[in-house]
């Protein structure tokens, strides 16, 4: 069983639990639970950065778009989005450590990526509804995960290992223009 079925399955329960104790009791749980979802968003919000490690890039924008085109340097990114767009091109990008690892979390992301023959890919998408256009056709799932692995993922000497977690997610990879 994959993790995100355990939480997705942990988390069930638990709504079902704060129901039943509601209509048992006549209780008004959700009166003390969403201060305490505020809460834990805002410690989230603050605390996220320090928990991730000192070599990975965090950044939490609420809205907008992310680019990283050019010469950038592809290393451990994590991005956290309400609504976002993002765009990664790998065509100039510089592989320090020959691997990169892009986590990024939101309720809709919209997942360009520009990614060069010599450069491997390996996707896992965990959302409600996804969407993803590779380079070798296109699957779209409810409440199902997507895992894909480019054709040189093993061969290749410097790869990309994205991972998205949201409500709506769409991953579209192209080759660059040449």
């Amino acid at each position: 069983m994959k993790r995100w079925q355990i939480i997705l399955g942990i988390g069930l329960i638990v709504l079902g639990l704060i129901a039943l104790v509601e209509a048992v009791f006549e209780v008004d749980l959700w009166r003390f639970i969403r201060p305490l979802i505020l809460v834990g968003l805002g410690l989230l919000l603050i605390l996220r950065p320090q928990i991730s490690g000192p070599n990975v890039q965090v950044q939490m924008p609420v809205l907008g778009e992310i680019r990283k085109v050019g010469v950038w340097e592809a290393t451990s990114h994590e991005i956290w989005w309400l609504v976002g767009s993002n765009r990664l091109d790998f065509s100039e990008a510089v592989f320090p450590h020959g691997d990169a690892t892009v986590k990024i979390f939101g309720f809709v992301a919209d997942v360009k990526i520009i990614l060069p023959e010599e450069v491997g890919l390996s996707v896992g998408s965990t959302s409600f509804v996804t969407e993803f256009k590779g380079l070798e056709g296109k699957e779209e799932r409810i409440l199902s995960s997507i895992d894909y692995q480019s054709p040189n993922y093993f061969d290749a000497e410097n790869r990309v290992n994205l991972q998205t977690v949201g409500f709506v997610t769409e991953i579209k990879v192209k080759r660059p223009l040449m």
